[in-house]
């Protein structure tokens, strides 16, 4: 076997070790990548939802929106009259 062939094997060796090793980083990090796409997207319909509905109710209504998966429970009173809060989970 000659020099070349020899050190062609050799970064072949060292280059699937690389792959080997890079792989599974390169998959964990695209798991994470649509992961967080996936959550910003969910929280921005649920914020324009939740501000398209406030703009069009009237005053004193309460607008309560359930925890997702884009974010905690909220519950807000539109405008400044008198509305009835709804009960909460004991």
């Amino acid at each position: 076997m000659n020099t070349i062939t020899a050190l062609v094997q050799g970064w072949a060796v060292e280059g699937a070790a690389f792959v080997r090793h890079v792989l599974p980083w390169q998959s964990a990090c695209c798991v994470l990548l649509i992961v967080g796409v996936t959550k910003f997207l969910s929280e921005t319909s649920r914020r324009k939802t939740l501000l398209a509905i406030t703009t069009q109710a009237p005053p004193g209504t309460v607008v309560a929106q359930e925890a997702g998966m884009g974010g905690p429970k909220m519950l807000i009173q539109v405008g400044g009259g008198a509305g009835s809060l709804p009960e909460r989970d004991s």
